[in-house]
């Protein structure tokens, strides 16, 4: 099933670290049938997303072998491996645990912490590398912590981490362009509150917390400026990645997209992506030619927003990626598993809510209009079929080309990085042959 297997690494700015891995790409071309791109996520180093990719082929050559699929056996799918280099987006950070006390020295720990993050910039993926223009202005935010009781040093903070960011990455569809536009007080003020996010209930998944089935509740409880200032820290890192994820995805793989059609215009294409490796693989996507043949996209536990392939999802804007089905960049199956037990996508978007001063009593799911996509399925686009769940592997799917197919997937996906098991691959692979 599984033919060749290629890497390929991306700089910060999108451009290929290698060509010569891009060359040995394209000479593998000719006995493949169909090519699968997978995207990372958040990860610190190669070793993490090397796991990543070498437990999902395992688990696609285990169901192919099995003869699960009929047809995915005999198809000779080639892998290719994208490298870009990410930051991890950590559970500490997002919800300092513990009893009141320990919680509140973890705050401004975790606050100190994440100011220090902001300063790295790699260049590939693992590296250390920090931006020089923005330690003077993130060493200036962590002196001003202790004085975060004054609106000045709050407006001043702001300042900080707004300009070590690209606005131009702003959009409507997850808060970002509020973060850029809204005064200093009332940004604190969104974000000083807890944020609550409910859980899954029933179905088997991890964080299914009580035995009735009524879901439940998780979420960072902390509250004042200080709570406030790790969360706008916190989407600033979002706000990276979502930049890093388009520029990479946008740039050098839709470059590697391009000249792999440009050698074999009808080999059947399957981008698949992880956490912000959605976004990327979305991006390359939307980088295609309209109506592009024999294309799919899976996205596992996406970190954008479930808006994202909206049209007119405020009345006024079109979710980032509306043309990649509009104009059928993607004509085949998309698939996409959501679950709530997904706590990293599913804190990361209420914040998004928390700015734009949203009281919604549980934040970030369907009914939020910044929801995040892993959390709650594609929303509010026509393209979207009956909704699904990921099913057991003795339950075929039906996926029809140009279609979105939410897979609810409580009952396999445990957590944000649970993107590998058979039930996941079943699903990949259905798509394949119903793609291709």
């Amino acid at each position: 099933m599984v033919t060749a297997q290629f890497e390929v690494e991306f700089r910060r700015d999108g451009a290929i670290h290698d060509e010569a891995q891009v060359a040995r790409l394209r000479e593998g071309l000719a006995p493949l049938t169909d090519l699968a791109l997978i995207s990372h996520g958040w990860n610190n180093d190669k070793d993490e997303a090397k796991k990543l990719y070498d437990d999902f082929v395992k688990s696609v050559e285990d169901i192919a072998g099995a003869g699960l699929v009929p047809g995915a056996a005999e198809r000779r799918l080639g892998i290719v491996r994208v490298y870009w280099p990410s930051k991890k987006f950590a559970d500490e950070d997002l919800i300092p645990g513990g009893g009141a006390a320990s919680a509140t020295r973890q705050n401004d720990g975790s606050l100190v912490r994440l100011l220090d993050e902001l300063k790295k910039d790699p260049v590939l993926l693992g590296g250390k590398d920090e931006a020089p223009e923005r330690r003077d202005p993130l060493e200036r935010a962590k002196e001003l912590v202790p004085a975060l009781d004054s609106p000045g040093a709050r407006r001043e903070v702001v300042q900080c981490v707004r300009g070590i960011l690209d606005p131009q990455h702003q959009h409507e569809d997850d808060g970002s362009a509020e973060f850029f536009s809204m005064e200093a007080e009332a940004l604190f003020a969104g974000l000083a509150g807890p944020v609550n996010f409910s859980v899954a209930a029933g179905g088997g998944g991890a964080t299914s917390l009580d035995q009735g089935g009524a879901a439940s509740f998780a979420g960072d409880l902390l509250e004042g400026v200080r709570a406030g200032a790790r969360r706008i820290a916190n989407f600033a890192t979002y706000h990276q990645m979502k930049a890093r994820a388009g520029t990479v995805g946008g740039a050098g793989v839709a470059d590697v997209l391009a000249r792999v059609r440009e050698q074999s215009p009808h080999l059947p294409l399957h981008l698949v992506g992880h956490s912000f490796g959605g976004r990327l693989v979305t991006a390359a996507a939307s980088r295609l030619p309209s109506n592009s043949q024999r294309v799919t996209l899976t996205l596992l536990q996406a970190a954008f927003s479930h808006n994202g392939f909206a049209p007119r999802f405020d009345q006024k804007h079109d979710g980032a990626f509306r043309t990649v089905l509009a104009h059928r960049r993607v004509s085949g199956p998309v698939l996409v598993t959501h679950t709530k037990n997904d706590k990293a996508v599913g804190l990361a978007y209420p914040l998004a809510s928390r700015i734009a001063r949203d009281a919604a009593a549980a934040l970030g799911d369907e009914n939020d209009p910044y929801g995040g996509l892993g959390r709650n399925g594609v929303q509010r686009t026509p393209e979207t079929a009956e909704a699904d769940t990921l099913h057991p592997l003795n339950e075929s799917y039906r996926f029809e080309p140009g279609r979105v197919f939410n897979l609810r997937a409580d009952q396999f996906i445990k957590d944000h990085g649970d993107v590998t098991g058979h039930q996941v691959a079943y699903a990949f692979l259905h798509g394949v042959v119903a793609g291709g």
